[in-house]
């Protein structure tokens, strides 16, 4: 973490956005790290039938058969439940146990083992043992045409027994667990979540912490936090999975088990959760903020793409989509792109977290080998980054008297030529000015194509956007980087453009509409929902119009 702090200017430091230096008072601390990262082991070699076939034969098998590929799921299932004998732990039927999905087996191993567990090095609470349908091979006898018989192998999709080896890891806390697969191909799978290792490395450093749903809500010393979890790299992780892969795979042979050299896991990110945390100080604060973030988003519309958050370019055939969500009983806005995804919610009452998911590595230009894993991180904390400037401007102040006659009138360019205002009695200027308001245009910035693209209705090329754009060029509104082809919104042309639309859509018109409104007939006992939603408006106008003046 030094030495990226060192390579790095402060504008390109990680967690360095226009959303944390705007609400930089009233932040407790922030962190990012790992959450929940799944890893996958594969036997390349065994994945055809063909490897099948050359790996039975290297290894003594000259006939082929169901039964011959059967002795070595006997043989694993012996050296576990040998393991599991000589450890003192305890193995459970799933299905017996009630079953369930969705992360029923983690609550059960919570609540029945490691709630309990005081203890720092490496354990094993339990292991739980289930059937599941699975990618595997089977042999059947055929018949050639001269009338000889002979064996195929062949892919197939049958029920597996699998064993979760929940443990407790001296490096990556716990609980994790290993997932072996009992036959061929030997599928296996690790499991472990970034905060558990955070919180093994603070304990060791005696730095006091407060832990919470998963989520660090106090901490002595936050750079210590930030720096264990920027510390946790691909080679350490590799190295605690081989440390448990060379308990568990093992093939009982009687007096002794063994594994064969045909028989080693090449070991491939599946599935990684990098989460960018903002601690507030005040939970009050932190909910009506999450709130605001929420309605902005309601209100000027969701993404139709993120490829731009996560630093690619639109694609026609790009699969993305946005909706609404519950997550942990709490409002949450989640965002796909390409089998990845990126959500945000309110955690624990005070505590917003953005969390990038991938899943697709490969549309990121990301590579897939474990020792890879840190270039996830930094590119997980870009993706949150992009995310958080889209939720800078969530507070809206207003303009100043002075600034007022630089968009109301004529203002002259560099070459001295007036340009006339925004006319927002057009439609295609206040097509335009609400299609600024979104904000996916605030994570890379856009070009005039990309406006064209949702503005064709109302501009029939990109020259009549830049004539229209021109206007709000001069004013501040937008501007261009000097040899870049991208605009972006300012942040005081997006405060301008709010007020000019949003006022009348929200205020104005249906202020107007109320007034012009026909009184209800006499003798009403209740008045209507919107006539005790303006009142309280009223109420609120003019709370708002006494502190103004207080401010002034």
């Amino acid at each position: 973490m030094d030495c990226l702090a060192n390579s790095l200017s402060p504008e390109e430091t990680p967690m360095n956005n226009s959303f944390l230096n705007q609400f930089s008072e009233n932040i407790k601390f922030k962190y990012f790290c790992f959450d929940r990262v799944i890893i996958r082991g594969y036997i390349l070699s065994l994945f055809f039938p063909a490897g099948i076939v050359r790996f039975l034969r290297a290894i003594g098998f000259k006939g082929l058969s169901n039964g011959v590929m059967r002795i070595l799921t006997d043989q694993l299932n012996g050296h576990i439940q040998k393991v599991a004998k000589n450890s003192d732990i305890p193995i459970h039927w799933w299905p017996s146990e009630g079953g369930g999905t969705d992360g029923a087996k983690s609550k059960f191993v919570e609540r029945k083992y490691a709630k309990a567990f005081t203890g720092k090095g490496n354990h094993v609470f339990c292991i739980l043992t289930d059937k599941e349908p699975v990618r595997t091979f089977a042999c059947r006898q055929l018949i050639s045409k001269a009338g000889k018989p002979y064996e195929r192998v062949y892919d197939c999709r049958k029920p597996v027994k699998q064993y979760y080896i929940y443990l407790h890891d001296t490096l990556l806390g716990g609980p994790c667990y290993l997932k072996i697969s009992s036959y061929l191909p030997f599928r296996a799978e690790f499991y472990f979540n970034g905060h558990n290792a955070i919180q093994l490395q603070l304990d060791k450093q005696n730095v006091k912490y407060r832990l919470n749903e998963n989520a660090f809500v106090d901490v002595e010393n936050p750079e210590a936090l930030q720096k264990a979890a920027a510390s946790l790299s691909g080679r350490i992780v590799l190295n605690r999975i081989n440390y448990w892969m060379n308990i568990f795979f093992k093939f009982d042979k009687g007096k002794y088990s063994t594994r064969s050299k045909f028989l080693e896991h090449g070991w491939y990110l599946s599935q990684i959760e990098i989460s960018s945390n903002i601690v507030f100080q005040s939970a009050r604060f932190c909910t009506s903020l999450f709130e605001r973030l929420l309605d902005k988003f309601h209100r000027l519309g969701l993404p139709d793409t993120i490829a731009q958050i996560f630093n690619r370019r639109p694609h026609r055939r790009s699969i993305s989509k946005t909706f609404w969500r519950l997550y942990d009983n709490n409002a949450c806005i989640k965002h796909w792109f390409r089998g990845n995804s990126i959500k945000q919610y309110n955690k624990t009452g005070y505590y917003i977290r953005t969390e990038t998911t991938i899943n697709n590595p490969k549309s990121l230009g990301l590579q897939k080998p474990v020792l890879y894993l840190q270039a996830y991180l930094w590119e997980g904390v870009e993706c949150n980054d992009r995310f958080l400037e889209c939720c800078a401007d969530v507070d809206i102040a207003s303009i100043s008297e002075g600034e007022r006659e630089r968009y109301t009138k004529p203002v002259s360019d560099h070459l001295g030529r007036n340009v006339t205002p925004p006319d927002f009695r057009k439609d295609r200027q206040t097509a335009l000015a609400k299609e600024l308001l979104k904000p996916k245009y605030h994570a890379y910035g856009f070009r005039t194509v990309d406006l064209l693209k949702n503005l064709s209705q109302f501009f029939r090329n990109p020259a009549q956007i830049r004539y229209e754009m021109n206007k709000l060029r001069v004013r501040g509104i937008v501007e261009k980087k000097k040899n870049m082809s991208f605009y972006r919104v300012t942040d005081t042309g997006w405060k301008w453009l709010w007020l000019s639309i949003c006022s009348d859509r929200h205020f104005k018109n249906p202020m107007i509409s109320r007034c012009t409104k026909k009184q209800p007939p006499r003798g009403a006992e209740q008045p209507s929902q919107i006539e005790a939603a303006y009142s309280l408006l009223d109420q609120g106008l003019s709370l708002l119009t006494q502190e103004l003046a207080v401010i002034s």
